[in-house]
């Protein structure tokens, strides 16, 4: 195959490809360019969650007609006079790619008035192609209005999700520039209704409180620690708030937006042993460091960074926190006390399961799926398994005897199956039982969690949820599914705004109420950290031995360890 050079539309359209991949890129890029003209106000105008317009207007230091018609031009930029520059960034956008790329995909329309200029310039871009120029009475600042975007590549255009996954993603976008520039004013509004407002304040716990509610901002527990040429503040919630996804957390590096695994490291590491796994505390941290330390040009849009002292800061950043975690104290751990109880019999199934886990020190443990235990304990049980609880280890997992050995039970997965076959069983009757509560929970989301709570209302009421709106991104809870175990459900519908907002789900009914039900059996759930009496337990069993498949959970994983009485003896040389 030959080579040839490509035409300018096509190379256009690559090049955009590469800086705007969805809607909210074009959010991103704007919102960059409006920051470094030193914007004190940015409002941010989406319809039909941004593929009819997205509109970006700001007071900063706007532009001259001269550098409104160089700003399309591709490689252009004011933040970058020679290559030297690239190793010390301190700007938001540099690259020179943003508006001509934008342009090249899109019918743009700008509008600028250089401060001291008598007039502004109107500039329509249609493609890349220039259609009109003009002078204008104009304020002083910026407008950008991008229409019909991706209207000449439809297969990008195609590929675009759901109009609540496209809104959530422009308003991250925002959010992440609201608590990187707290001083500074955001509006968003989407199809004329205002979905966050911020005035501008010195204070992030203002900017917070616009994006996350009342609630988490007053909670916030305040993070500031200095090194030798770096230093880390920000806001982090204390243990007891927690999160069921990252979709919290959000980490700068000089007000850069990033990801960045050794930041995130650090973050767990100061929470390890407060915060139960797989959950996450809502953090916002700001690091500064020298600019010459950080490497920018990792990722063609700028959101991972590559650190040259990346020791010394996980150290600052671990150390910053856990002092702060620490000031707001964390739960003790107690364990259970052994007790004899009544046995309880689990059928023996078809269920699958790795043979063999370790269990640290040498103890060798086979999960216990029929046809993968032992010969010896499979000769012990026959078909049927006979437990008898003892007590709680670590108060995670119940410790039962059989005649054949000692069985470890994820008390937390053991309560996934229960709740997931008995929520199964209310689908199929097509009947989801609800209970009322006695008086109605009133739950305020942040915007992206509210949109899509809104978006799958039917779904939550196909599991047994009665909600509805009660104001700006708030609801009421009037009922949840009868199945669940008396708690807080509240917070129990936070943990499902928070899983239906991520990305990821499947777009059929039938899938998302699929991970729906998965995701409402985990979140309801013990957990564990969860102290249950020997009763608690004798039930647990009962129950699980009810189940149809009591040996894995609705994620696959193991609910059952056993360790056979010939392993205890030989680690005893008996």
């Amino acid at each position: 195959m030959s080579i040839v050079i490509l035409d300018d539309e096509t190379a256009s359209k690559i090049a955009a490809g590469e800086v705007i991949e969805r809607p909210a890129s074009v959010v991103k890029e704007l919102v960059e360019n409006a920051l470094d003209a030193g914007a004190r106000r940015i409002e941010v105008e989406v319809r039909e969650a941004g593929r009819g317009l997205i509109r970006v207007s700001d007071d900063g230091c706007g532009m001259t007609r001269g550098d409104a018609v160089l700003s399309l031009q591709r490689h252009a930029t004011s933040k970058l006079r020679t290559a030297d520059d690239l190793f010390a960034i301190s700007t938001l956008g540099f690259r020179g790619e943003a508006l001509p790329s934008i342009a090249s995909v899109s019918r743009l329309t700008l509008v600028a008035r250089a401060e001291g200029a008598d007039s502004g310039s109107r500039l329509v871009v249609a493609g890349g192609e220039v259609m009109e120029l003009e002078d204008i009475g104009a304020p002083v600042g910026t407008d950008v209005s991008v229409a019909r975007l991706f209207f000449n590549t439809p297969a990008r255009l195609k590929f675009l999700k759901r109009d609540a996954t496209e809104l959530g993603h422009i308003t991250d976008v925002v959010t992440r520039f609201l608590f990187s520039h707290p001083h500074v004013s955001f509006r968003l509004r989407v199809e004329n209704r205002e979905l966050l407002h911020h005035s501008a304040s010195p204070d992030l716990r203002a900017a917070v409180l616009a994006a996350w509610g009342r609630e988490l901002a007053d909670a916030m527990l305040p993070v500031e620690k200095r090194a030798v040429g770096m230093s880390v503040k920000g806001l982090i919630s204390p243990p007891l708030l927690q999160r069921a996804t990252r979709s919290h957390q959000f980490l700068y590096v000089n007000r850069r937006w990033v990801r960045n695994r050794m930041l995130a490291h650090a973050v767990d590491e100061a929470y390890r042993g407060v915060v139960p796994e797989k959950r996450f505390p809502a953090v916002v941290l700001l690091l500064e460091i020298e600019p010459h330390a950080v490497d920018v040009n990792v990722h063609p849009m700028k959101t991972e960074v590559r650190l040259s002292r990346e020791p010394e800061v996980h150290h600052l950043v671990h150390a910053a926190l856990r002092e702060a975690v620490e000031s707001a104290g964390a739960p003790a751990i107690r364990l259970g006390q052994p007790s004899p109880e009544p046995a309880v019999t689990l059928q023996a199934g078809q269920e699958q399961a790795p043979a063999q886990q370790q269990l640290g020190a040498g103890w060798a443990g086979t999960l216990a799926a029929p046809g993968l235990l032992s010969p010896a304990f499979r000769a012990a049980i026959g078909d049927r398994l006979e437990l008898r609880p003892l007590a709680q280890l670590r108060e995670t997992y119940i410790l039962a005897e059989s005649r054949a050995g000692l069985l470890l039970v994820d008390q937390h997965r053991a309560q996934e199956r229960i709740l997931y076959e008995r929520f199964t069983q209310a689908r199929v009757s097509r009947r989801p039982p609800s209970q009322a509560l006695l008086a109605p929970a009133m739950v305020q989301l942040g915007s992206r969690e509210a949109a899509a709570v809104s978006q799958q209302m039917d779904d939550l009421g196909a599991v047994g949820f009665q909600l509805e709106p009660f104001g700006r991104d708030a609801f009421l809870v009037r009922a949840v599914p009868a199945q669940l175990r008396e708690g807080d459900a509240e917070a129990l519908v936070r943990d499902l705004a928070d899983e239906l907002s991520a990305e990821g789900q499947g777009t059929s009914v039938e899938r998302r109420r699929e991970k729906l039900l998965i995701t409402l059996c985990c979140r309801s759930s013990v957990k564990a950290g969860d102290r249950l009496s020997h009763d608690e337990m004798t039930e647990l069993l009962h129950d699980l031995a009810a189940t149809a498949r009591p040996y894995t959970c609705p994620h696959g994983w193991p609910i059952v360890m056993t360790i056979s009485n010939f392993e205890i003896d030989r680690k005893f040389n008996r």
